[in-house]
């Protein structure tokens, strides 16, 4: 369990389980994690993550190397503290600095909040994400140090503060909050002057530097120490408001602050400062979108609660009902507006109204909140004219033409500020009781706070349910949005306002985008799914995401709340989604084959698998959403499973493997049912994943065979496959005769594409065998074939690869280090991480042979540290033993003594027989 689990990013990226320190491997492996960290439990993409490490200049292996990076940090965190999502990934176990620094800012126990740091936050870690995320929460820190200095001058800690505050003074020079703090704290020191002088020295500071004035609140700081003004002496110097005349009205119409208000501790930071009075000669104005449900209205009356002591002349709010099918009319809100303000009878026109709020406003400090607004068109004849007013607007979609405005995108609550909200409104027993259900409750409302409240108000309305009751009643999708609902609230019905302002077009597409199991959305799966032009697709998508109805990860990529997403597939045809996952799956299909060809030129299967052209080229990276559709496909009662299969066959030769294939082809094998040629292909390719172990190999390659009933391609490869089975177990003859079996099957159906692929394995078989001959033969066939189909080369590093191991193993080892040398140029191509490595591996073995033991210690550490990089342990082992032998033969005994132990323990933990072969070489060094 993760529930042990702490990190802490304020310093180097660092993790305990219980008192120990956990090993968390090399800088960009610890740059993953402080992504997932700093996510707050959200699903970050493959695309961010990647971005994150590597920036805009990613080598073409970083999605294998990502998948390597987080399958390091399960070992070391826990399989489960890791979640796949998709092509994304969210931390969910363990707690983090970052998060309780967040609750102790909320509390304003800055002192304890700054005792967590421990050093340059992210240290050690380099590239524009970790810089930028350094400068963020160093600003954070500042700010807190800013609190809790001003809290020690509350409690007459004058003197000493002041050494502390002249030492950041001069770090920052041009920061006037630490200035007024260092005026303060001289002036209650008893030490008048100086403090006037760093008035002085501030004023000529900003002018040279930055061709500015002091703000108002420090002018107001100065004037009030050289008049000595007595209120210095209670409290630290506030801009003080006018006395409103008696005549005037002062409203007071915000809504109550919602007693539990949880997290956004810096949203409500950042919104209170840019809207605290004298900050700025222009009115401020902070705009507030999210989707329905995320808490926009509850921030805003937060925030204004907050500052209503700073607006002494009071406070507006009206409901916009932007929302809404009908928003209210401007004119009738400026009336509203005008009457709180005391004015019996408004003018008639727009304009004249309009005129009038701004001139009443003009002198005032009040603070206007205009919630749930349409649009900025709604919103600019509502703004005040005057600097000595503030501004909160609250919508779902993004006011970009409110010029100058601060826009605050809202997000979800993190997990831990999630759990918390649920914890306050059942209770902190019950809530801690169930801790693991709870987490698992808010995780299935997708953090939503709306969500969460109505989750946990209908909980705390039946004492005698359980929490994972609760969360039973959440994860069966189709009851999801009928369970959360209590009273008046709803999330279907705030969903359905957004849902129903959409023109058919947006709704469609609204509706079609959500019926993929994926994680995000290309913009090509997009065009696809909406059967329109990538162009008119993005316009769409876009539009979408303007309104908070889909979320933008980045260029060309989208993605639903979870929530959201269950609401979009409601409303969804039955037919119409068939139809679009359909289209997914034929252009994805079509983009597969269309690389699948490129690679494997004359080779039948991409015959067998008919799909239109395609001109845009598969990305790996999209392997995991394909196969996540093509499961999603195959439970349908009319899915083709066969067809599906094909492409999962031709996509084991363009991507990695991973576990995602395993997953589909046991789901595939599940649901052939009287599809018998569908089954033969999925235990096909089942039996050879290396995952699997050899008997349940053996077992599906015989099922495939017995199933295949005139399939000739999987008789072939069933068979074959057999051979290369029966070679691991060292029977070379009988490898060698059914891989023959195969080759004529093949043969006799012109497939001369599977022919070069698999004359390439025989070659290996006969070498082994101790037929050099006729093993070299062999590969010189495989490669003169795979270079015809090729229009004279070889398309796929496969081929110099298979001949350059059989010419090693009859000893031709200067022709075979030219055709590994290929082989691995080719692999670079297409980011085949393993097969580097393991070419690579194989020429440092060729050089220890010829005595040339410094190019092969050079070449074994390249290929141990791609192999590493692949996570492929077996050939790590090799790359070790070879370098141990390296080392050894270049006077390095220790060291090589080193490679050989870890090598032995790969081999022994993965009980290879090679673990003897070690064993003979550590007992050579130790003799």
């Amino acid at each position: 369990m993760g529930d042990d689990l702490r990190f802490s990013v304020l310093g180097p990226v660092q993790a305990w389980r219980g008192g120990r320190e956990l090993g968390l491997g090399s800088p960009q492996q610890r740059l993953v994690l402080a992504v997932l960290l700093l996510a707050n439990g959200r699903v970050v993409g493959g695309d961010q993550l990647m971005d994150a490490v590597w920036g805009h200049v990613r080598p073409r292996t970083a999605a294998n190397v990502l998948r390597t990076y987080i399958s390091r940090l399960r070992a070391v965190l826990g399989a489960d503290a890791v979640v796949s999502v998709g092509d994304g990934y969210a931390l969910r176990a363990g707690t983090c600095d970052v998060a309780e620094l967040r609750t102790l800012y909320g509390e304003g126990r800055y002192a304890e909040a700054l005792a967590l740091w421990q050093g340059e936050p992210l240290a050690g870690l380099d590239g524009d994400y970790a810089e930028a995320q350094r400068a963020r929460l160093s600003e954070q820190r500042l700010v807190a140090l800013e609190h809790r200095l001003g809290q020690d001058l509350d409690e007459g800690k004058h003197a000493e503060v002041v050494v502390e505050l002249s030492a950041l003074a001069a770090e920052h020079p041009t920061r006037e909050r630490l200035r007024g703090l260092l005026m303060l704290a001289l002036y209650r020191a008893g030490r008048q002057a100086e403090a006037i002088g760093v008035y002085t020295d501030t004023r000529k500071l900003l002018a040279d530097e930055l061709g500015v004035d002091p703000s108002p609140e420090l002018a107001e700081l100065y004037q009030q120490i050289i008049s000595a003004d007595p209120a210095l002496g209670r409290a630290p110097a506030r801009p003080r408001a006018a006395a409103a005349p008696a005549a005037r009205h002062v409203p007071r119409q915000l809504p109550a602050d919602v007693a539990d208000f949880t997290g956004r501790e810096s949203e409500v930071e950042a919104m209170a400062a840019a809207l605290r009075p004298g900050r700025s000669s222009a009115l401020v104005v902070c705009a507030v979108a999210g989707a329905g449900g995320v808490g926009k209205t509850a921030l805003a009356v937060h925030v204004a609660h907050r500052l209503a002591g700073d607006y002494p002349d009071g406070q507006l709010f009206v409901d916009l009902r932007g929302s809404g099918s009908q928003p209210l009319e401007v004119e009738l809100v400026l009336g509203s507006l005008l009457r709180a303000l005391g004015l019996e009878e408004a003018p008639e026109e727009l304009a004249e109204r309009a005129a009038l709020y701004r001139s009443m406003l003009a002198d005032r400090r009040m603070l206007v909140v205009l919630d749930n607004a349409a649009g900025a068109g709604q919103v600019r004849p509502l703004l005040p004219g005057s600097a000595t007013c503030g501004v909160l607007v609250t919508s779902r979609a993004r006011l970009i033409g409110l010029s100058g405005a601060r826009q605050v995108d809202l997000e979800v609550l993190g997990p831990v500020a999630a759990l918390r909200l649920f914890a306050r409104i059942v209770g902190e027993q019950r809530a801690e009781a169930e801790r693991g259900a709870a987490m698992d409750l808010v995780a299935a409302c997708g953090f939503l706070p709306l969500a969460i409240r109505i989750a946990a108000a209908r909980l705390a309305a039946r004492p005698n349910w359980s929490v994972a009751g609760m969360r039973d009643r959440l994860s069966d999708e189709r009851r999801r949005l009928s369970e959360l609902r209590a009273g008046d609230l709803a999330i279907e019905a705030t969903f359905a306002l957004g849902y129903e302002q959409l023109d058919e077009a947006h709704a469609r597409a609204f509706r079609l985008l959500a019926v993929p199991d994926m994680a995000d959305v290309s913009l090509r799966a997009a065009a696809a799914l909406l059967d329109l032009p990538e162009q008119e697709a993005e316009a769409v998508c876009e539009a979408l995401v303007d309104v908070s109805m889909l979320e933008s990860l980045s260029p060309g990529r989208y993605r639903f709340h979870d929530l959201l997403r269950v609401f979009a597939r409601s409303r969804v045809d039955p037919a119409a989604a068939d139809a679009a996952l359909d289209r997914l799956l034929d252009h994805s299909a079509a983009a597969v084959a269309g690389r699948f060809r490129s690679l494997f030129p004359g080779d039948r299967r991409a015959e067998l698998l008919p799909t239109a052209e395609c001109e845009d080229a598969f990305d790996p990276a999209d392997t995991e959403a394909l196969l996540s559709v093509v499961r999603q496909a195959a439970t349908r009662k009319d899915a083709d499973r066969y067809r599906l299969a094909w492409i999962v066959d031709m996509l084991t030769d363009v991507a990695p493997e991973s576990v995602a294939f395993r997953h589909t082809l046991d789901l595939l094998v599940t649901r052939a049912g009287d599809e018998p040629r569908a089954e033969g292909l999925a235990r096909y390719l089942r039996s050879t994943l290396s995952s699997a172990d050899r008997q349940a190999r053996r077992s599906d390659a015989l099922a495939a065979i017995d199933l295949a009933r005139g399939d000739h391609y999987v008789t072939a490869v069933a068979t074959a496959s057999l051979g290369v089975q029966a070679y691991d177990d060292g029977d070379y003859q009988a490898s060698v005769e059914l891989i023959r079996r195969g080759l004529d099957i093949f043969a006799a159906g012109g497939d001369r594409g599977a022919q070069a692929l698999w004359l390439g394995l025989l070659a290996r078989s006969l070498a082994a065998a101790d037929e050099p001959g006729q093993a070299v033969e062999a590969a010189r066939s495989a490669y003169r074939v795979h270079a015809e189909l090729g229009g004279g080369t070889p398309r796929h590093p496969w081929a110099p690869y298979q001949l350059a191991f059989t010419l090693q193993a009859v000893g031709a080892l200067g022709e075979a280090l030219r055709m590994y040398e290929s082989a691995v140029t080719g692999f670079r191509e297409i980011g085949e991480l393993d097969w580097i490595g393991t070419a690579t591996t194989r020429m440092a073995d060729i050089h220890l042979t010829l005595g040339d033991h410094a190019r092969a210690l050079e070449l074994a550490e390249q290929g141990l540290a791609a192999l590493r990089e692949a996570d492929d342990e077996h050939w790590q082992g090799k790359a070790l033993m070879i370098l141990g032998q390296a080392l050894t033969a270049t006077g390095q005994r220790e060291r090589g003594h080193a490679c050989y132990t870890e090598a032995l323990e790969i081999f022994d933990r993965l009980r290879l027989p090679e673990a003897e072969d070690v064993r003979s070489l550590l007992a050579a060094v130790n003799a």
